[in-house]
């Protein structure tokens, strides 16, 4: 029963994608294989999710001026959140050029979709362009203003169910590879944005543990 029950997930999983894809007129790889069940499924805790959200949120401070890299590193320290910060992190901390900078300006939507899982933002909107951080509430951001970052990573936070966590991931690898399609047949991608979509296929992988991963490591098989 187990099997049949398993099979029926993936596949309800896959076709629901694909009928989304079908209405957003986006290519669709019939042939891409389907993802983890529930059951093998390990989701981030949500103290996790706060703690890598909240180093995010810091370092992304820095992508946009808005901190001096040492503030950042003495604000992460003094938070006892600096063995969160990862060797990527660290070395963009260490000498965080321009081109660093704007790399790390688009995990502003990891940042997003690591608030949606934990229910501070209500939706991931079309990945057609970039997402807006100050449309998140301030009290449901874990850093600025008068938030202790400490009181966020503790908080009781409420976790989006697996199933919907995995619809989204399952959704995301399917726009991700229409995304590659388009770039390795040199076609213009004009519905969705591919840097969007890499970055959430990138923090969904990472929720749902894809490949046991760390953070610095999470691969987008597509």
């Amino acid at each position: 029963m187990a099997d049949i029950s398993t099979k029926k997930e993936e596949r309800s999983r896959k076709e629901r994608s694909e009928e989304i894809l079908k209405k957003e007129e986006i290519k669709i790889n019939v042939n891409l294989p389907y993802i983890e069940t529930e059951e093998e499924t390990t989701l981030r805790t949500p103290e996790e999710i706060a703690r890598r959200v909240t180093v995010l949120a810091v370092t992304n401070l820095i992508a946009f001026d808005s901190i001096d890299p040492e503030e950042a590193v003495d604000y992460l320290k003094d938070c006892n959140l600096w063995d969160d910060v990862t060797p990527k992190e660290k070395d963009f901390l260490n000498d965080p050029t321009e081109q660093k900078k704007a790399q790390e300006s688009w995990k502003c939507e990891c940042i997003w979709v690591l608030l949606w899982a934990l229910k501070k933002v209500n939706t991931l909107p079309f990945p057609d362009e970039l997402c807006d951080l100050n449309d998140i509430p301030s009290e449901n951001y874990p850093v600025g203003g008068d938030i202790d970052p400490i009181d966020f990573i503790h908080a009781p936070h409420e976790l989006r169910s697996k199933s919907e966590i995995l619809d989204a991931a399952d959704l995301y690898y399917r726009y991700d590879w229409a995304c590659v399609d388009a770039r390795i047949n040199n076609l213009e991608m004009e519905t969705i944005d591919s840097g969007v979509v890499y970055e959430r296929h990138y923090a969904l992988n990472w929720l749902i543990t894809y490949m046991d991963q760390d953070w610095d490591d999470v691969s987008c098989d597509t």
